[in-house]
This record gives C-alpha cells, structure tokens and sequence, in this order.
C-alpha cells in the first residue's frame, strides 16, 4: 500500500482508545493537515511524500503515478512547481557555451525573461503567456531579431525542462514571433572604402581593409594575429576573434566552426600590413590599444571608426559590418563563385549567402542562358534543332 492514512494507526494495540470522529485509534498528527499521503520513490530510491485533503486525490494520484512510471512518462508535480529562475540557473550551468555566449544568454535572462517567467512555477508557464510576453518584448522595442534569439532562449529551457522530466511538455508550442526586418546592405564603393581607409587613424586604418578586401568580422579583425598572415602565399588564417567578458576583451574562439577559415589576401590588403607591421612591430594581434591591451569594438566604433566616417564623408549610419557586405557584393560583382565567398566569409551554409547576397550576383540569368547556348551549340553543329526521328502520327489522350 502506499497511500497512507496520516491520521490513524494502520496497527494500533487493543488497548488503545478510538477517536469519536472517524471510530479509529488517532497518530500524533491527528487533525493537522491533510490527512491523506501517498509515498514513492524517486529515480535515485528516495522517498518522497505528497498529501491530499481526500482519499480519492490520493488514489487517483497514485494509480496515475503507478500507470505512468513503468513508460517512463511519469512526472512528479514537485519538480513542476520549481521556480523557473531556479532551473534556468541549473541549465546554464549544464551548457557549454563560449564565453561569449554564455554572457549574451545571462543577460537576456537577466533583463528579458526572469522579469517575466523567473519566480513562476514551470509548470504554470503556458503558451497564453509566453505569446504575450513575445509581444510585449516587440511592442517595448526589440528589434524582430533580438526577440527571436531571447525566445530561442527561453524555448531551450523549457525543452530541457521536459528533458529532465520537470514538466510534460514545454508551453513552447505555437509561438508566432515578429517578422524581421528586411535588412538593408550599405555597401561602399572601392574609391569610398580607400578614401575611408585614409580617413583612418594610421595604427587602426589597415582594419578597413580585413573588412572590405577580406571580409573579416570586426572582431575578427581585431583579434588577427602576426603569424596568422602567410605573405608569400598571399593568405591569412582566421582562427580567434576579440569578444568581452566581465567587461574586458579577451581572444576567443571564432563565431562558428566554419569560422575558422584561410582568406585570399589582395595586394592592396598585403601592402597595408606590411606597411603596419613594419611601423607599429606587434608580438602577437596586429591591433592594440595605445595602453597595449586588447581592442574593444564599442571603443573602436566610437573614438576611432566614427571619426574617419565623418571625415570621410561615407554614410553616417554606416558600420564596419557593411564593409564586410561591401567585401561580399565586391567579388560577387567580379564574378567569384557565390561558393567561394561563402566560404571566405565563415557562413556555416551557402544558404546564409544566397539570402543575403544572391540578387547581387550580376547578370546571373544572361550568364547563365549564354553558357548552356556555348554548350549545346557545339553538340547541334550544323544540323540545327529539328529531331532526327520522323513523326509516328499519333494524337495524344484528351
């Protein structure tokens, strides 16, 4: 038997006297608190102990959880009423994440969605809520973007949430998110990036060029270092990025796995290193500060970046991002294979270039139709399109 009744004694002596309510020989714990308990075990044997106010709660959550355990589909309501800051805290903890990261998801949890979620229960979390706070977040002002990587969070917990046998299923399900905003590619053209490049404070100005001749991420450029640049071959090898944590940049890991890449180096890029080497001689990243640390990117962006853009006369909104996008529609423009430059840009899928870049891909269709025209023109010769084997002279059904 494993529902109990608190109150009575399952095994009283003759002897002792009966209660005048309920006729039985009453526990110490007579009349206080709900009478009824059920006793199980966890999957680590531990006992555990819930109690109902009637005998027939009681038994019906003992024939459910009888039913359910061997199936493994059976959820103890405790774990369900865990608050959700408490498991997000357990689940970050699991994870391995970058440095980087790991800060992002702290914080977005920190400002986006303990607020909301972090003192309820998992198990009181559903889907009527979660699409309100989803609209909420648009409404005060995120961007489509950064509700999607907040929700993506949030959906993570909760699914290892129902993992961990917390909760049945995540109230995760149906979420309609904001559509994103169409984004918009500022490019520059090849006299602009020059005249931004000289617009550059001396140390800094080769960084123009990682973007806009090489396609780097600014902070991968940030983070390339010396050995990392093979002049004879005319290459450089992206394998670490400058990423802060706890307020101070550090060297880290690329972005992705396919981050880690080799880069064509161009004579105009080749010629501003060298340049760079020779005159400010690194040990190790070709970038510091003048104190010798490492460089921030709020700290470029605004006491370096900006200044040579309004010097330059370039679009004010304009940011070290789209020199990359200008690297991209660049050798697009050139005609190298869509393939290559994903490749020499990092994107883990040839997908993320087409998105972003196909339609700059020039003249595609008058290529392409000119091609398969050299093509099959060779093959037909002289002896024109028309089929070799006579009509047989049959109609066709319908």
């Amino acid at each position: 038997m494993t529902v109990y009744d608190r109150w009575h004694k399952s095994r009283p002596e003759p002897e002792e006297a009966k209660c005048s309510e309920h006729k039985r020989v009453p526990t110490a714990k007579h009349g206080q608190g709900a009478r009824w308990q059920v006793r199980y075990r966890d999957e680590k044997g531990q006992q555990l102990k819930r109690n109902f106010e009637r005998k027939a709660d009681a038994d019906r959550f003992d024939v459910t959880r009888r039913a359910d355990e061997p199936r493994g589909e059976w959820i103890d309501p405790k774990l369900g009423q865990t608050r959700f800051q408490v498991y997000a805290q357990t689940w970050m903890a699991s994870r391995l994440h970058k440095p980087g990261t790991a800060m992002t998801y702290a914080g977005h949890l920190k400002n986006h969605i303990n607020p909301v979620f972090g003192l309820v229960p998992l198990i009181s979390i559903r889907p009527t809520a979660v699409q309100r706070w989803v609209k909420d977040l648009h409404v005060k002002g995120l961007a489509p973007r950064t509700v999607e990587t907040v929700y993506v969070i949030f959906s993570s917990i909760m699914r290892g949430a129902v993992r961990d046998g917390m909760i049945r299923r995540s109230p995760c399900v149906d979420i309609r998110l904001p559509e994103p905003d169409k984004t918009t590619i500022r490019l520059l053209s090849p006299a602009e990036v020059i005249v931004l490049y000289r617009s550059m404070r001396p140390e800094y100005a080769p960084l123009v060029l990682l973007g806009a001749a090489a396609g780097l991420r600014q902070g991968e450029a940030l983070g390339l270092a010396v050995d990392r640049i093979d002049f004879a071959e005319g290459m450089l090898t992206v394998d670490q990025q400058v990423v802060v944590i706890d307020r101070r940049p550090v060297l880290a890991p690329p972005k992705t796995r396919a981050s880690v890449r080799d880069v064509p180096v161009p004579a105009v890029l080749a010629d501003a290193l060298a340049e760079h080497i020779d005159r400010c001689e690194p040990e190790d990243v070709l970038f510091r500060t003048t104190r010798g640390n490492l460089i921030r990117r709020d700290y470029f962006n605004a006491d370096v970046l900006r200044p040579a853009i309004l010097a330059a006369g370039v679009p004010m909104d304009m940011t070290f991002h789209d020199l990359r996008h200008t690297f991209a529609s660049t050798a697009l423009a050139e005609g190298v294979p869509i393939s290559e430059v994903s490749r020499w840009l990092g994107h883990e899928s040839i997908t993320t270039t087409v998105d972003l870049y196909g339609h700059l891909v020039p003249e595609a269709s008058e290529r392409a139709r000119t091609a398969l025209d050299n093509a099959f023109a060779s093959a037909l010769g002289s002896a024109g399109c028309a089929p070799d084997v006579p009509s047989q002279g049959f109609d066709l059904p319908g």
